[in-house]
This record gives C-alpha cells, sequence and structure tokens, in this order.
C-alpha cells in the first residue's frame, strides 16, 4: 500500500469535496437528459458587429425577453447557493482594500450592461490565471490574474467578459435542455475552483472526475458566447472608461502561456479552459477594439496609478514577494514601497517602515493623493502592529470622513475602535455594510467581534445578554455564507435559547425582537440548506 503524505491527503479530500459539489449539479442535469454541447446555442442580439458609432451600449432588455419574477428568484438562489459553497471550499483575499479596489472596477462594469448590482465579487488566492461568472451576478476572479495582467485596463477586460456572459443570459435560456446544461456548467465550474486550491495532481483528479461526469465540454462556452462576450465586453469597456484594446491584448497573453503550458505538458490556464482562445477569435477582437478611440494620456495614468497599488499589495497579502524584490521595485514604484513600508511593519522593523511613512507623507499633495486611502491605511497598520489602536484610529477616521462610503475604511476603523474598547462605535460603522451586501463575510465577522467585546465590557446585564444573543447571531450569517449550515443553525438555537431565557427574567421587551429575527434567520438558513440547483 503506497502511504501519503499528510499535503496529499488533504489534497485527496478537497478533489472528493469538490467532484461532489460538480458531480451533484451534473448528475442532476444528466439524469433528467442534459446535452452537454454548447451547439444549440440560442440566437443572441449581437450575431453582427455593429461597431463603436452607437452612443448609448445596446444591449438586450431582459425584462422583455420573458425573465419572470420566478426565474428571477431563483438565478438568485442559484447565486446565493454558487456563492456559499466557494466560500467554503477555497482561500480568499480578503484584504479590504484589495477588495474595493476590484469591487469598484466591477460594479462599473456591470452598471453599463445590467440593472441588478452584483450579488457579491469574490477574489480567489491562487496563482492560476482565471475568472468565473454565475447566474443571479456572482462574478470572481483569482489573484493570479491580477499579478499575470499588466494593467487596470487588462484586468477589466477579464471582468467585463464575464459581466457579458452574464448579461446576455449564456448561462440559461427558457429553453429545458439549456437550462440542464447551465446546471452542468455551474456544477463543472464549482469543480474546477475548488481544484484550483490544491496541487497539480488533485487538479488532474478532478479534471478527470469531471470528465467522467460529462462536464468537462459543457464548462466550455461556445464560439458564438465568447465572440458575443468580446464583443460586448469591449461596449461595456468603453461605456465604464477604461481601453478595450486591453482585451485582445490579454487575450493574446494567455494565449502565448497557454501554448508554453501545453509544450512543458503543463495545465491551462483555467480561463482558457473554459473560454476557449482561437487564433480566429484573437483576430477578430483585435480588429473590433481598433475601432474604438484611443484613451487619453491622463485616464491611462490614471488607471496605472491604481494597478500599480493594486498589483504590489496582492504581492504583499500574498506573501508572494520577498524584501529583495520589494526594495528593488520600491526604486520606481510608489505601490512597491507601500507594500515594503507593510513588510517591515510585519517584520517589527517600525525604524525602517516610518522612513518610508515619512518620505510618502513629504510628496507633493497631487502624488501623496493618488496613494490615499492606501497611504493611510498602511500608516494605521504600522500603529496596530504596535498595539497603538487609538492612534491607528485617528489616522483611519480621517479618511473615513472623506470618504464615508468606502467599505475598506469602515472595516479596518471597526477593527481599530473594537481593539480601542469603543466596540458600540465599530457596530455603527459595520451594520450598514450587511445591509447592502448580506453575504459580506468579513463585515460579519467583524460585528461578531464587536458584540463579543461589548459583552466582556458592558456592566449592563441586558446589554451583555443583547450582545451574546447578537454575537451568535452574526456568526451564524458568517457561517451561512460559508456554506456551513449545521453550525448556522447551532449558532442560532444557541442564541434563541439564550432570548427565551431573557423573556423569564424581566427582559421581555428586548428578547421580542431579538427571537423574531433568530426565527427568521433560522427560516432563511434552512431555506439555503434545502435548496439543490
Amino acid at each position: 500500500m503506497i502511504s501519503s503524505t499528510p499535503k496529499q491527503k488533504t489534497a485527496r479530500l478537497l478533489v472528493l469535496d469538490a467532484i461532489k459539489i460538480g458531480v451533484s449539479a451534473a448528475l442532476l442535469a444528466v439524469a433528467t437528459g442534459a446535452n452537454s454541447s454548447e451547439s444549440t446555442a440560442a440566437p443572441f442580439a449581437y450575431d453582427s458587429w455593429q461597431g463603436p458609432a452607437s452612443e448609448a451600449l445596446d444591449l438586450p432588455n431582459l425584462r422583455g425577453q420573458g425573465l419572470s419574477f420566478a426565474e428571477q428568484y431563483q438565478n438568485k438562489l442559484l447565486g446565493e447557493w454558487s456563492l456559499q459553497n466557494i466560500n467554503g471550499r477555497v482561500k480568499m483575499e480578503h484584504d479590504p482594500w484589495v477588495q474595493e479596489a476590484v469591487k469598484e472596477m466591477t460594479w462599473r462594469l456591470n452598471a453599463q450592461a445590467r440593472q441588478q448590482a452584483p450579488l457579491g465579487v469574490v477574489i480567489i488566492d491562487n496563482p492560476s490565471i482565471n475568472a468565473f461568472a454565475a447566474p443571479g451576478g456572482v462574478i470572481g476572479i483569482n489573484t493570479g490574474t491580477i499579478l499575470a495582467a499588466s494593467s487596470m485596463d487588462e484586468l477589466a477586460s477579464v471582468v467585463a467578459h464575464e459581466v457579458a456572459h452574464i448579461s446576455q443570459r449564456h448561462y440559461e435560456s427558457g429553453v429545458d435542455e439549456r437550462k440542464k446544461a447551465m446546471l452542468m456548467q455551474i456544477g463543472g465550474m464549482l469543480a474546477a475552483i475548488a481544484a484550483s486550491a490544491v496541487d497539480g495532481d488533485a487538479a488532474a483528479a478532478v479534471m478527470m472526475g469531471s470528465q467522467t461526469a460529462t462536464m468537462n465540454s459543457s464548462m466550455a462556452f461556445s464560439r458564438n458566447n465568447e465572440r458575443e462576450a468580446d464583443r460586448v465586453g469591449m461596449q461595456i469597456m468603453t461605456q465604464a472608461g477604461y481601453d478595450p484594446r486591453a482585451m485582445p491584448s490579454f487575450f493574446a497573453t494567455m494565449n502565448q502561456q497557454s501554448q508554453l503550458n501545453q509544450t512543458a505538458n503543463r495545465f491551462l490556464p483555467s480561463f482558457v479552459r473554459s473560454h476557449p482562445l482561437s487564433n480566429e477569435r484573437l483576430s477578430e477582437s483585435q480588429s473590433c477594439a481598433q475601432q474604438y478611440p484611443t484613451m487619453s494620456l491622463s485616464q491611462q495614468q490614471r488607471h496605472q496609478a491604481l494597478f500599480d497599488l493594486l498589483y504590489w499589495r496582492v504581492q504583499s497579502t500574498g506573501k508572494h514577494a520577498s524584501e529583495t524584490t520589494l526594495t528593488a521595485a520600491a526604486k520606481n514604484s510608489l505601490g512597491a514601497k507601500l507594500s515594503l513600508m507593510t513588510w517591515y511593519s510585519e517584520q517589527q522593523r517600525f525604524t525602517d517602515a516610518n522612513e518610508i511613512l515619512a518620505e510618502l507623507v513629504a510628496l507633493p499633495v497631487a502624488r501623496r493623493q493618488v496613494l490615499e486611502p492606501l497611504l493611510s491605511i498602511t500608516h494605521s497598520q504600522i500603529l496596530s502592529e504596535q498595539g497603538k489602536w487609538q492612534q491607528a484610529a485617528e489616522v483611519l477616521e480621517r479618511q473615513q470622513r472623506l470618504y464615508p462610503e468606502r467599505r475598506d475604511l469602515r472595516l479596518y476603523l471597526a477593527e481599530a475602535l473594537t481593539n480601542s474598547n469603543e466596540p458600540t462605535k465599530a457596530q455603527a460603522l459595520l451594520k450598514p455594510l450587511t445591509q447592502q451586501q448580506p453575504a459580506d463575510r468579513y463585515a460579519w465577522q467583524s460585528l461578531q467581534l464587536a458584540n463579543e467585546k461589548i459583552a466582556k465590557t458592558t456592566d449592563s446585564a441586558q446589554l451583555k445578554n443583547i450582545a451574546t444573543i447578537n454575537a451568535l447571531r452574526y456568526r451564524s450569517h458568517d457561517q451561512l455564507w460559508n456554506g456551513r449550515y449545521e453550525r448556522a443553525l447551532t449558532s442560532l438555537t444557541q442564541a434563541k435559547q439564550l432570548a427565551e431565557r431573557m423573556q423569564t427574567t424581566g427582559q421581555a421587551s428586548s428578547a421580542r425582537p431579538l427571537l423574531a429575527s433568530i426565527n427568521a434567520e433560522i427560516k432563511d438558513v434552512k431555506t439555503a440548506k434545502d435548496f439543490k440547483p
């Protein structure tokens, strides 16, 4: 019998988990007679290229295509199911500033083509090039895609392509056969995403399992779908202020890499597997892109400045860059300089970190302003590493007053306030985030910590009970969006027991609304648990 290393055993478990997720959806489709081929693709509005001459983005009106309320609700459930399964099985990039930068770009692109906001924007901490989308508006991208791009426009081209797939309803149609095929696409997509979290042998096993369940062909979009997503994606990019020429440029880079991988017998980038790149498609996309006007120099500079910050922040949070790499890059890159500052802070080399901080603060106002709010965020992290939470909060509060709508500043500030014994203020910052995005796991986790702090520090027995119950409720929301339904129900059961006990101790007026919320949340978790695509 061949022995396995702990890493191999872990990989094997992840493989089985991935196959189970993907195959469950695929087998459901196969059992009902789904056709995995994309050859039956329905006609779409962009069979011929219209060119960039039209002033408005001419996308299909979904309300005029028979998308009923029931179908919209089913799409919402499918999107939530996809998000919960993805969250529970892969490593995410949780840095709030990185998330904010990618989310802002994604929302801007999405707004050009869809009335609904994205259900979730997820960033997977994985070095491979990949991006994906699911019905309901779940859009995801690997950190490897960010690091492989050379500009914000190239990164936007990948996201715009995915938005186009959603807006053109390439995952769905009114025909039953297409709906069954969609289940296979989603199943294969989730299996591939989970496979990306393990090593090459594990990924191979997942792909073999996927092929056994006839998912391999269904994961690839048809040629018509891909060309349409390219064309519509370029229009979306133009409307959102990005350079459409970046799309064929980045696709050419991926095509080059895929050819090198084939020569070396390595796996193709996941994006290439699910979005086949033919020479004909590359040529057509290049021709289409040339019909758009060139971006102004000022726009290019703004995009490049942001990408510089994003690229090196991802290098830093993913622990991809050494001190030597950061030091060399910092000579010409402000983003690398900020990341070097973070690296020094994490190594407890605060004198070195503060020297860079002083250098950046001394920049002319216009150049320094380009770095905000990341400069203040990095400054606050240096202070936090030293336990100076109150000072960190003061630095962040100045930026939060300037940008009250930014999620990242609220999250960083809430952490500083909680650790400086002001958890009630932290809670006030966090609650709007969960109302805007119920799937925001980071905000739910922060709310849980804030309420645990309130429960530990308050002198009021009633407030302690309420905070303890809320901490359990907020933990259940995090568990729900992590696909841990049983654990979420356990947390809510504990919260309900405490609330019922409050009713018998003269705190009934506080217990009643809590019980109503808990009962509604239990119902939501059971609905999510029972949902099968």
